[in-house]
């Protein structure tokens, strides 16, 4: 493009002055407008004084600017008629203007004032196309063709926004890229000569040209950015003053790519020697400052591998809790991800599988592979066996990388085992190396969720505790969320709905800060909440979590606990029966997911307590070793009228928590008393009062609503009205023992199939009947016996003499 002719002040005003005379004024008749070449400071000038004769230049040459008191003079001469209107003053940089200023009433104009805003560039640009648009050849703008050939509008590609990002509102380079989009080598010379004369008598060392190499500027970020060889770099504020800044609108600032690329032309070609010290300590001071996900793609975009490496292995953590896409992409862009001389790179994409911002998938195998033959996970467990005798941060790591692997291919107790180990490596560490808070919290974390899927949860919780305070010490809200969710689930897993709700109270503020992955945070709490909501009987309160959460059950590592909230909702609801059969059917689908520890209890009692509130009075297999299948079985024969058994049934196992507690009491104390609600004595309503009221939830009194007690409740102050009417809603089904059920003879050939430890494929190629054939008589058979596992078939089909 030819060199760039703008028309004269008069047919082209400055589209900033509007916006700088509509603020507050004294009346000043003089204005000194102090900015850089390119803002088109004397256009401005002109449209304050009303004419050129009424605009004084300031020059500086040579580093000696004309003298204060002939430009004071020569403004007196102007100013002197009242009658003779404004007068403008144009400074450079190293003027003495306060000579000026305090010698008469003066508005002073700076960059911010003369740079545009995105409304100020459509306004230039609708200003610029009104009028001809000669030949560019001739020297004069010209803005090219006009988006659906409409006059005033920009011309595409480039929209205000955009040139605004590009420039910064500098008039002359926005005015180049109005008239020919293509134009930014143009735009940055012009740019290039304005800045340098503006800066030189203050940046002869580069400790303004520096800035170029910061990618954003917070007050945080600018303090820890300290390149050794340097001086201070200004503060954002003298940034902006310089026009090197410019607001964001929503109070913070950004550098305009032009200017940014000027800086750098500047620092290149005058200090080429210290540019990689800049950018040391750039990634330096957004390491500091959390922003280490910046510095990770600045690193891998400029291919620095080993960089990159140290990087990851001192950030990882950070990276996974706040933009797992982003530690995907950088272990990606390694052709091989190594840990200490471990090949890591088969197990990373199922860990590092973020693809949504919500949801986080979750799939296993359908078969586990058999871990003491896998030589890919043997090698894993000998590199963490090898580090963990002298655990540092690479120990972490690989440690990390070992138990989550572990639960992802469905080795839920050689995880557990793995997490042991971990924690035993991080408590060594912690004692002998620098630890980041973050990445403690996040090895103790993933080494509690092992634990917790193992159903090992007195040493989950441990782990989760210890995760959750040096979560605190890194001010990490995604992690303090998460790891507070984790613990209020494995509270209602305990069954212990105070300590549930004091978890759940903890998430809600961490969360609120969360932007990325937001459902992935939440899924643990929004869990425990719903079923702190069936507690109280409240189904309006669960269903509004419920629709909350991911409508697909394998979202999340904890997807049974999902799977048993549906359960308990539907048992509610008077659909237990139903309930009962969704789980038969979520173990035939996934076979290996539900084979954890804690996904095979939880499920088994809601299976169980679905059932029995169906009706279903058949004894509760596996009671004598699972505190709530032991309620749920004294509970039946309560039902039964059996109360011999019922107490039987309350002696083992012990009970642990919160609500089964309460329940097996309530239980004993009707058990013992063998009254009906007609016949109870006052003694036994204050006993079940007095029980009660130590952390007695609703859903406790619902299992002996059946049986007429709900009037004794309310009398006794058990339940006010509202808690009176949900127990009223409750379905009253027929109460029915089952007898043995009618087995075909396929299903009792499966059946000892099953009590001989055979698996499906195994009874397929035994029988010469496809797998489909025999999951589905499994299916059936599961169905008849009311079990949900083979252990349970065997169980029953014992119970029934089959």
């Amino acid at each position: 493009m030819a060199l760039l002719s703008l028309p004269d002040p008069t047919s082209l005003p400055h589209p900033a002055l509007p916006r700088f005379l509509g603020s507050p004024d004294a009346g000043e008749r003089l204005l000194v407008v102090r900015t850089p070449a390119g803002t088109e400071a004397q256009r401005f000038a002109h449209g304050w004084a009303g004419g050129r004769g009424r605009v004084l230049p300031w020059p500086v040459e040579n580093g000696h600017a004309v003298e204060a008191a002939e430009i004071i003079s020569r403004v007196g001469a102007l100013l002197e008629d009242p009658a003779a209107g404004r007068v403008a003053v144009v400074a450079d940089q190293g003027a003495p203007v306060g000579r000026l200023a305090a010698a008469f009433p003066t508005r002073i104009a700076g960059p911010r004032d003369l740079h545009l805003t995105e409304s100020e560039i459509l306004t230039l640009a609708e200003q610029l196309s009104a009028g001809s648009a000669p030949d560019p050849a001739a020297g004069t703008l010209t803005t090219g063709e006009h988006t659906g050939g409409q006059p005033g509008r920009l011309p595409l590609p480039l929209t205000p926004r955009r040139i605004h990002q590009k420039t910064g509102g500098w008039f002359l380079p926005a005015a180049i890229l109005i008239a020919d989009p293509l134009g930014v080598q143009s735009a940055r010379q012009s740019l290039f000569s304005a800045l340098m004369r503006w800066l030189h008598p203050q940046d002869a060392d580069g400790s303004i040209s520096q800035a170029g190499y910061l990618p954003q500027f917070t007050e945080d970020v600018i303090d820890a950015f300290r390149p050794e060889g340097f001086g201070a770099m200004p503060s954002a504020r003298d940034l902006e003053s310089l026009g090197l800044l410019i607001r964001d609108g929503s109070g913070g600032w950004f550098m305009p790519w032009l200017v940014r690329d000027c800086l750098r032309d500047a620092m290149q070609e005058g200090h080429p020697h210290r540019v990689a010290e800049l950018n040391r300590a750039v990634d330096e001071a957004l390491a500091a400052t959390g922003h280490i996900e910046a510095v990770v793609q600045r690193t891998v975009d400029a291919r620095a591998w080993n960089r990159l490496e140290e990087l990851l292995l001192e950030h990882w953590a950070d990276l996974f809790v706040w933009n797992e896409p982003v530690l995907a992409s950088a272990v990606n862009s390694f052709p091989r991800a190594e840990v200490a001389g471990v090949d890591v790179t088969a197990f990373m994409p199922g860990l590092l599988n973020a693809t949504d911002p919500d949801t986080v998938p979750f799939t296993l195998p359908a078969q586990r592979p058999d871990h003491d033959r896998d030589e890919g996970l043997q090698r894993l467990r000998a590199g963490t066996a090898r580090l963990y005798r002298t655990p540092d941060r690479k120990a972490l790591t690989l440690g990390t990388i070992e138990v989550a692997y572990l639960r992802r291919v469905g080795l839920f107790t050689e995880s557990a085992d793995a997490a042991v180990r971990l924690n035993v490596a991080l408590s060594a560490a912690l004692s002998t190396t620098p630890v980041r808070p973050v990445m403690a919290s996040f090895v103790r974390l993933q080494a509690g969720i092992s634990l917790h899927l193992a159903d090992r949860v007195a040493e989950a919780k441990t782990a989760y505790e210890k995760a959750f305070r040096w979560a605190l010490r890194s001010s990490a809200e995604p992690l303090i969320a998460e790891v507070a969710g984790k613990l209020a689930l494995l509270s209602i897993h305990q069954g212990n709905t105070d300590r549930a709700r004091f978890w759940v109270a903890k998430v809600e503020a961490p969360l609120a800060q969360v932007r990325w992955a937001r459902n992935v945070a939440a899924f643990a709490a929004d869990v425990a909440r719903a079923h702190l909501a069936l507690t109280e009987l409240d189904l309006v309160k669960a269903h509004a979590v419920l629709d909350e959460l991911p409508p697909d059950l394998d979202t999340d590592e904890f997807w049974a606990s999902h799977a048993a909230l549906l359960v308990r909702a539907a048992s509610v609801e008077g659909r237990g029966a139903d309930a009962a059969r969704w789980v038969l059917g979520w173990r035939q689908e996934r076979p290996a997911a539900a084979q954890s520890p804690l996904a095979k209890r939880i499920l088994s009692e809601a299976f169980h307590a679905a059932r029995i509130s169906a009706g279903d009075l058949t004894v509760v297999p596996g009671w004598d070793r699972n505190q709530e299948l032991a309620d749920l079985e004294a509970l039946r024969c309560l039902l039964k009228g059996d109360s011999d058994a019922a107490l039987r049934a309350l002696r083992m196992p012990e009970r642990f928590g919160q609500r089964n507690r309460n329940l097996s009491a309530l239980i004993g104390v009707l058990a013992r008393a063998r009254c009906t609600p007609a016949t109870v004595p006052d003694p036994v309503v204050r006993q079940l009062a007095s029980i009660h009221q130590h952390g007695g939830a609703l859903a406790d009194l619902s299992a002996f609503h059946t049986l007429g007690w709900t009037p004794v409740f309310r009398r006794a102050g058990l339940v006010d009205d509202a808690g009176l009417a949900r127990l009223q809603q409750l379905a009253s089904p027929a109460l029915v023992e089952r007898e043995a059920p009618a087995l075909t003879s396929r299903e009792r050939e499966v059946l000892q199939s099953l009590k001989a430890g055979m698996t499906r494929r195994q009874i397929a190629e035994s029988t010469y009947r496809s797998e489909n054939t025999i999951k589905g008589q499994i299916r059936s058979l599961y169905a008849k016996l009311g079990a949900s596992s083979a252990a349970e078939a065997m169980e029953q089909a014992r119970h029934f003499g089959l």
